[in-house]
């Protein structure tokens, strides 16, 4: 049976952000996961926060910059000291928050720029990120990401994942991995179960949503009731991140209304 992790930058949105590990707990979570939004609050809050509520947090983000517009820069030449200072703030965070993964953010550029610099900027950044990772007991996560969200996005398949990952794991480092996202996967490539079989030796984290939209996974256009046997059938025993956006996300009930295909699974 899978197990899900609750994102907490998507979900339980009617609620300020520290009191979110108790709404979702409540609905039966024992997991969450957060993107950059996790750096609104304070480490000490956040970890003090899934403390009380007994939940374990698997999963955040790298910060993203500097700059209005920045979704990461470990692939940007240039900001590798940047690149060094966020990955010293991710580890602050994770020490309280007892996270295992970090999602590092490739980051993109609007207009031209030399993808092949920026995958060797990303790995370089890695290799350097790695071991310093591993003494904090973290793994290092890539995540392709969808050119329709974030255009210009370095690592936008899941191919070019593998290739970051490789390309690390050949410099004799073993903690990082692969975050796919079936929603991502599904807009950049489709193909999705021969993808993720393909891929499973290195996926490490799983993140799903409807499509088109980041609607809840029994809305759009991806079979997730297939999916879910699918990462049973493979083995795959890890968290799934439900990173989508309830209806009227805002609104008293929003998440419980977005669980409904989740009861079967001790959700909602």
């Amino acid at each position: 049976m899978p197990k899900f992790a609750a994102n907490i930058g998507w979900l339980a949105q009617e609620v300020p952000m520290l009191e979110r590990f108790q709404l979702v707990r409540d609905l039966g979570f024992a997991a969450v996961e957060c993107p950059i939004s996790v750096y609104d609050e304070e480490a000490s809050a956040m970890g003090d926060a899934a403390k009380a509520a007994g939940v374990e947090f698997v999963l955040f983000n790298s910060p993203p910059g500097s700059g209005d517009d920045s979704y990461g820069i470990a692939g940007l030449k240039g900001r590798e000291a940047e690149f060094q200072d966020t990955i010293g703030t991710a580890i602050d965070y994770a020490n309280e928050l007892g996270s295992t993964y970090l999602h590092v953010l490739s980051g993109w550029q609007s207009g031209d720029w030399d993808r092949e610099e920026g995958f060797a900027t990303f790995i370089d950044n890695l290799k350097w990120a790695c071991p310093v990772l591993a003494e904090a007991g973290l793994v290092a996560l890539t995540e392709p990401i969808n050119w329709h969200a974030r255009p210009g996005y370095l690592v936008g398949t899941t191919a070019e994942g593998q290739r970051v990952v490789d390309a690390v794991k050949s410099a004799g480092h073993d903690n990082i991995g692969i975050q796919y996202d079936f929603h991502n996967a599904q807009i950049m490539e489709g193909d999705l179960a021969r993808t993720f079989e393909k891929h499973l030796p290195d996926i490490r984290h799983v993140q799903i949503a409807g499509n088109p939209g980041r609607l809840p996974p029994d809305e759009g256009e991806i079979n997730y009731p297939f999916v879910f046997d699918l990462c049973d059938r493979l083995g795959f025993d890890g968290w799934l991140g439900l990173e989508y956006a309830a209806h009227d996300k805002t609104q008293p009930g929003a998440t419980k209304a977005s669980l409904k295909w989740a009861t079967a699974y001790g959700l909602g």
